[in-house]
C-alpha cells in the first residue's frame, strides 16, 4: 500500500513540473526613431537591452499623401528604412516569440534629413552598411564590379 501511495505521489509531483511554466517570457518595448534619413526600428527588453530574436515584426509606415510601406519579417537585430523628408505614420508589432511577448507600437515620426541626394559612391562610405537590404540588394545588383568597383581611383584593391 505504502509504495502505491508513493508511486502516486511521484507521479503527482512530475505531472505539476511539467504543467507549470518554466520561465515567465519578458516584456518588449518598441523604439522607433529618426536618423537622418533613416527610419529605425529596434526591441528592447523591461531592462533597456537590445534583445536577439527571430521573431517577426510587422510594420506599416504610411507618408502624408497616404503611400506606404508595409512588410512582415524576422527581425534581426534592427530594421533601418531610408525616407524621404516627411511626417510619417508608423505602427510595428512584434509577434514575439518562446522568450519574449509581443509588442506594438504606433505613433508618428518626422525625417528631416535635407542632405544631398543619393550617392551610391558615398553609401558605404559613411557606415550604411547592412542599414537597408533593399539598398544594399540595389547597389549590389547596379554597381557592383560595375562603375564603382571597376574604377582603379574608388576601389581599394588593384586596378585592371
Amino acid at each position: 500500500m505504502n509504495k502505491k501511495i508513493i508511486i502516486l505521489l511521484v507521479v503527482l509531483f512530475m505531472f505539476l513540473l511539467l504543467s507549470s511554466p518554466v520561465s515567465a517570457k519578458k516584456d518588449v518595448q518598441i523604439k522607433v526613431k529618426s536618423e537622418g534619413a533613416f527610419i529605425i526600428i529596434k526591441l528592447f527588453d523591461s531592462n533597456g537591452k537590445e534583445i536577439k530574436s527571430k521573431g517577426t515584426i510587422h510594420y506599416n509606415i504610411t507618408d502624408q499623401n497616404g503611400n506606404y510601406k508595409w512588410a512582415y519579417k524576422s527581425y534581426n537585430k534592427l530594421h533601418a528604412l531610408k525616407f524621404n523628408q516627411g511626417i510619417y505614420d508608423v505602427h510595428v508589432k512584434f509577434d514575439g516569440d518562446s522568450k519574449y511577448n509581443s509588442a506594438e507600437f504606433r505613433g508618428s515620426i518626422i525625417v528631416s534629413y535635407m542632405g544631398n541626394s543619393f550617392d551610391p559612391y558615398t553609401y558605404y562610405d559613411n557606415n550604411n552598411w547592412g542599414l537597408n537590404q533593399q539598398m544594399d540588394d540595389y547597389l549590389e545588383y547596379n554597381y557592383w564590379d560595375e562603375e564603382l568597383y571597376d574604377d582603379p581611383y574608388t576601389y581599394d584593391g588593384e586596378g585592371p
